[in-house]
């Protein structure tokens, strides 16, 4: 499953606080999901072997949402990560890390050797980290390839160094 990139530009979507979503939109198999400040990492490996499948890692090109969100300019450079999460080899979660050059400091600088374990085990790892409140957004059909039914995803920022690290979460029905 891809994320149709082209689609992310034409396609209305808005993030919006958590606070402010209606409990009642949300499927109760994904309430959880989207509201806990825990690892998600953590949760996942209680329920069977967690794999990472990357799709992207690297530098790459934030999209102007990505922007706006970590305060960048048109011109700065990221690390984009992309991967699926799968639970017992089924995929379950999307997950978009937006890594600003100007963050990949200290300890973060070890982001781009994390390969094929999950970033949300090391992000956890730093007490000294802060989480911006969670965003959710119900994002359109056809966002995904593949995918024909909106899926709920969530974002926030972790902060230590520089911009901070962006990290979307986009779950997927076989969650459930």
């Amino acid at each position: 499953m891809q994320l149709n990139h082209h689609l992310t530009l034409a396609l209305h979507y808005r993030w919006q606080p958590l606070r402010q979503i209606n409990k009642q939109q949300i499927p109760a198999s994904l309430w959880f999901w989207l509201t806990t400040s825990q690892s998600i990492t953590a949760e996942l490996k209680k329920r069977g072997q967690l794999t990472v499948e990357i799709i992207e890692d690297g530098w790459g090109k934030a999209t102007p949402r990505e922007k706006r969100r970590l305060n960048m300019k048109p011109r700065d450079a990221a690390r984009v990560r992309t991967v699926l999460l799968k639970v017992n080899g089924r995929t379950i979660i999307y997950a978009r890390s937006i890594i600003p050059a100007n963050a990949l400091r200290g300890h973060w600088r070890q982001v781009k050797h994390l390969h094929n374990k999950p970033l949300g085990g090391y992000l956890f790892k730093h007490r000294a980290l802060k989480r911006s409140p969670i965003e959710v957004a119900a994002l359109p059909k056809g966002l995904f390839t593949n995918h024909h039914t909106k899926i709920w995803a969530r974002r926030s920022v972790f902060q230590q160094f520089g911009s901070g690290i962006l990290v979307s979460e986009a779950f997927f029905e076989t969650m459930a």
